[in-house]
């Protein structure tokens, strides 16, 4: 079946199955395209971004991921978890003489948000500045990340330990400015490599160790731009090459870039799947325009779903199933929910947690059921006055989709979407999101950076350095001098914030384009539509490299 997208205009397809949720689920179809769809998700989340506030409920100075112009109520997220309050205080009667959103908006300005997205004490474990976090030890400026040490600049890290400026990377050690990395000891400056040790500037390689510059190799080791070495010749050109200096390390950046580009690519990244399209796809089944999703099966337009399952239009999903157009969480169930976990049967929800079930419209909800703007009613009242709700809604034209734009609290180019899907500007207020303009206050002292990390002495450690991306300020921590120095890694020019977003636009989404394999001519979902860039399927793929 096909529709037209009330947003852009543009033609889209619904498949049968979303067809078939929908019915069952008393939802009307889709009114907007997937990747509309997606933005539009993605922009009511912000992980990276944090603003000085004050607790509502204590008055101590906080961080916070919402912006304080906003006027949302927040408490200290141990307060928010804590049994100090109670979301049921803020319930009121539904109106139907108003419209629904309107009376949401009023409630999510009232209930008490968490300021970060944490389930730990942060205070405890010596990592404050992070958000989307859970069991993190002497962490730093990390975001959606989970059980890690000694962490410090990374997104969506998990399970590692002494890793600095890595994005999307998992069990992994002592690894540095890379990018989607499994199980990896030793690493710095790679993207998509697994089991892979004592190594530098590697590109879609597995089980390699002591390489340097390699693409698409496996099972290799003193490989030096895909030259096997001797140990002896390998250990000699490492020698030579002093990374540990800015200007020849920026060098080497470009070389490896460039050799890279020469390479095939398969068509899409990961491995083990089965009748799915998209990229960065791991395990999973039956996930069609799906990326960054492990272990999942039968989702429709998802982004980082973890073994989930029969769901449509999701972000960050995890061990949930039966998900429609919601972000975030370990659900079943929900539709049009928001940054619910540990729930299920909920409808247009934000913030609830812990068991929350069978409730709508409500806000901050902890174990609650049966429940409407956050107002207390047996199950039978429930379900009658759900029904009556929902004619309503019909009404007025409500009963469609996700939450409006205008709900969002964050600004677009503070929110999880400017990684996913960038905009500029003009582009973002043209589509209806706001946007925050950077007031950069010029520092007055100038520090020039030593090249070489042997000339850099611990007087860096007070001085105000300027970023040469953005022209903010940022400083250095003795953690992470104390990491560059043995790894023999130069002072990064770029602050922290900037290198995490810079990094993260590996992840930028594309949408598929129809392309024949350049070996074997077979037709490809892919979203490499750069004629320059080779593609294979992926038996040609496994064919030349494994």
């Amino acid at each position: 079946m096909e529709a037209r997208c009330t947003s852009t205009g543009q033609i889209f397809s619904i498949s049968e199955t979303e067809q078939k949720y929908c019915h069952e689920h008393g939802i009307p179809l889709p009114q907007t395209e997937p990747y509309t769809l997606l933005r539009w998700l993605q922009s009511f989340r912000n992980r990276v971004h944090l603003y000085n506030a004050i607790c509502a409920h204590s008055g101590k100075s906080i961080l916070s991921c919402f912006p304080p112009e906003g006027k949302h109520t927040v408490y200290d997220a141990d307060i928010w978890n804590g049994e100090q309050w109670n979301a049921l205080d803020y319930g009121r009667e539904y109106d139907f003489s108003r419209p629904f959103f309107d009376q949401f908006n009023e409630l999510l300005h009232q209930v008490p948000l968490p300021n970060l997205l944490i389930n730990f004490n942060s205070s405890d474990n010596n990592s404050r500045y992070v958000n989307g976090a859970r069991d993190l030890l002497n962490c730093y400026l990390c975001f959606t990340t989970l059980d890690c040490q000694d962490c410090m600049f990374c997104w969506n890290v998990f399970y590692s330990k002494d890793v600095l400026d890595c994005v999307y990377c998992s069990f992994c050690e002592i690894c540095y400015s890379s990018v989607d990395l499994d199980h990896c000891y030793n690493v710095s400056f790679s993207q998509t490599s697994v089991h892979c040790s004592d190594s530098t500037f590697l590109y879609n390689c597995q089980a390699c160790k002591n390489c340097h510059g390699c693409v698409n190799l496996s099972n290799k080791e003193y490989c030096w731009y895909n030259e096997q070495k001797t140990e002896a010749e390998f250990r000699k050109l490492k020698a030579e090459l002093n990374l540990a200096n800015e200007k020849i390390l920026r060098a080497e950046e470009k070389k490896f870039a460039e050799f890279k580009s020469r390479f095939p690519r398969k068509y899409y990244q990961g491995k083990n799947i089965e009748n799915c399209s998209g990229n960065y796809l791991l395990n999973s089944k039956n996930c069609h325009v799906c990326y960054l999703a492990t272990g999942s099966e039968d989702l429709e337009h998802c982004v980082m779903a973890v073994k989930s399952k029969d769901s449509f239009g999701t972000f960050s999903t995890t061990e949930s199933e039966l998900i429609y157009h919601s972000v975030t969480g370990r659900n079943y169930n929900n539709q049009f929910c928001l940054e619910c976990i540990h729930t299920q049967n909920l409808r247009y929800c934000m913030y609830c947690v812990n068991g929350a079930s069978d409730c709508f419209g409500c806000v901050g909800l902890k174990k609650n059921s049966y429940c409407i703007l956050n107002k207390q009613y047996t199950k039978e009242e429930y379900f009658a006055l759900l029904a009556r709700i929902q004619e309503h809604m019909i009404k007025t034209g409500e009963w469609s989709d996700f939450f409006p734009q205008k709900l969002s609290p964050f600004y677009y180019n503070h929110s999880d979407a400017i990684t996913f899907f960038p905009l500029t500007k003009d582009q973002a207020l043209a589509q209806g999101f706001t946007w925050k303009d950077e007031i950069i206050e010029p520092t007055n002292t100038i520090y020039q950076i030593p090249d070489d990390i042997a000339d850099v002495s611990e007087d860096i450690l007070q001085k105000t350095l300027t970023c040469e991306l953005t022209g903010k300020p940022y400083r250095i921590t003795k953690q992470e001098l104390e990491f560059y120095r043995g790894q023999k890694l130069p002072i990064p020019r770029i602050a922290p914030i900037e290198r995490i977003l810079t990094r993260s636009q590996t992840f930028v989404i594309k949408p598929l384009t129809i392309r024949k394999c350049d070996q074997c001519q077979s037709s490809l979902d892919t979203i490499y539509s750069e004629p320059t860039i080779s593609v294979l399927c992926e038996q040609c793929y496994l064919e030349m490299y494994q």
